[in-house]
């Protein structure tokens, strides 16, 4: 009997397009499978890895032993998983994916081993080291504005920087009875979030490497400065059962600026911070740190690069309160951490200034911005320093020093960059996730003087961040990049 597709009309043909669409799926998928078995079968297999900086694992030798143990096929299957086709490829995409979720921009998980886990853990730094001389959310829309003016910048040797410090939100007072939790790799105490660090040897000596790449790079008219930042767990208070759950960063910081070429100058964040705390230097639900620990940090540079710096006190402030960051979403919104909402204060851009961005993937036009955008509102309050992650920002002040700066940053640098750009004639700063020019023709076309590497300690453990701030130093643009003159 002939079937009369009429009758069915509309649920007929929808019935027969979903089997059709199913088919197509379960042929493409095996296509995919047999092509990507010819390809491992035909293509040479790598025995390392560029991009995590370690040996692969390679097929296991038979013998009758290692199989009943169940070693061999283990082995078959970690073989496997390090050599498949395209895998060095998916595992940078993998990265990518992580970072642009937000809570993965510069670590708020845990990178590398927590203690106790492994033999690679950063190892204390000796007497001898060095440390004495020493993430993202979206971008906000641009907007331009006039900047005031406040009293001229202090002496980096004034005593009078000592910043006024809100009473809110303080530490808690630490209690040995109250638990803490992991929340999505979180750890979340007394109303406040942590992201714990774990570190590596590797990783550690990577970055220097790195760093000391730039030392070798540029001449010595320009000057490469390297700051890693502390984050938050490692000033906490915790009680003794928690005071192990994170890696130290400070013998992490001391062991890559032991490991730096004397021709880079390294930045001493660590004390500076150190020294103040007590007060909020970092949110409570977000993985950033706030205004006043980046001006802190500040004045460490300003100290390293010879340069006088302005007093807290002398900024004209603001405040945006009802800070949820990405630690609440990351922690699925925490009762806890709802209860212990941020403030962001942030400061004036103190100078007179020209200001440019570029979005991401176009370096051939710009488009007028300021330092400062105080519109920034809700999860992406971080975003009121220099407007969120954009792949270039350069501010032109009036401060004819002579001195020009580039900035090499994840979103950790933002922050400073707002107080940092003050005290130069011009400052370019580059996100090293989206940055797609060369770092050496920009110094060399642009006159720079000065160059500052900074990450957070997480960052500068995490090859994702490492190799991008590498490739800044081979990469090519393909087409003519626009700088704004005047």
């Amino acid at each position: 009997m002939k079937i009369d597709k009429s009758a069915y009309g509309e649920d007929y043909n929808k019935e027969r397009n979903d089997k059709l669409v199913k088919i197509a799926s379960v042929a493409v998928c095996l296509l995919l499978i047999f092509v990507i078995g010819i390809l491992a079968w035909a293509l040479p297999q790598p025995t390392y890895s560029e991009y995590e900086k370690r040996d692969l694992n390679q097929m296991p030798e038979f013998s009758f032993e290692s199989l009943f143990k169940g070693e061999y096929t283990l082995g078959i299957e970690l073989a496997y998983a390090d050599t498949f086709t395209f895998r060095e490829s998916f595992v940078k995409l993998q990265s990518w994916m992580e970072d642009i979720r937000g809570i993965h921009i510069d670590g708020a998980q845990i990178y590398g081993p927590v203690p106790g886990t492994t033999g690679d853990e950063v190892p204390p730094a000796s007497s001898e080291s060095s440390s004495s001389e020493t993430q993202s959310e979206p971008s906000v829309n641009p907007s331009s504005g006039s900047e005031s003016q406040p009293e001229n910048p202090v002496s980096s040797e004034s005593s009078s920087s000592e910043p006024e410090t809100s009473s809110e939100p303080q530490q808690p007072v630490v209690d040995e009875g109250e638990q803490g939790e992991t929340v999505a790799g979180i750890f979340v105490y007394k109303g406040i979030a942590f992201e714990l660090f774990g570190g590596s040897k590797s990783a550690s000596e990577y970055y220097a490497s790195v760093v000391n790449k730039y030392g070798d790079a540029f001449g010595s008219g320009v000057q490469v400065y390297n700051m890693v930042i502390p984050k938050h767990a490692e000033f906490y208070p915790f009680p003794k059962k928690y005071q192990n759950i994170s890696n130290s960063e400070k013998d992490s910081i001391d062991y890559i600026y032991s490991m730096l070429d004397s021709d880079v100058k390294s930045v001493d964040a660590y004390s500076v911070l150190e020294a103040h705390k007590d007060e909020y230097l970092y949110f409570n639900t977000d993985h950033h740190w706030t205004g006043l620990g980046a001006y802190y940090a500040y004045t460490a540079f300003m100290d390293a690069a010879g340069l006088s710096y302005y007093d807290y006190g002398s900024y004209t402030k603001h405040t945006i309160n009802g800070f949820l960051g990405t630690l609440y979403s990351g922690t699925n919104m925490a009762k806890a951490l709802e209860e212990n909402p941020d403030y962001v204060e942030w400061c004036e851009f103190p100078v007179a200034n020209k200001t440019y961005q570029y979005n991401k993937g176009d370096l051939q036009n710009y488009f007028s911005s300021s330092v400062m955008h105080g519109y920034a509102s809700g999860p992406y309050s971080y975003g009121v320093f220099l407007g969120g992650d954009y792949p270039l920002t350069v501010i032109k002040t009036n401060v004819n020093n002579g001195r020009k700066l580039v900035i090499i940053k994840e979103s950790y640098g933002n922050a400073p960059a707002t107080y940092i750009a003050s005290g130069f004639e011009e400052t370019y700063v580059v996100d090293e996730r989206y940055y797609d020019g060369n770092l050496v023709e920009l110094v060399e076309s642009r006159g720079i003087t000065d160059v500052l590497i900074i990450n957070n300690c997480a960052a500068a453990n995490t090859n994702f961040h490492i190799s991008n701030i590498e490739s800044l130093l081979t990469q090519s643009y393909s087409g003519a990049i626009a700088y704004p003159e005047g």
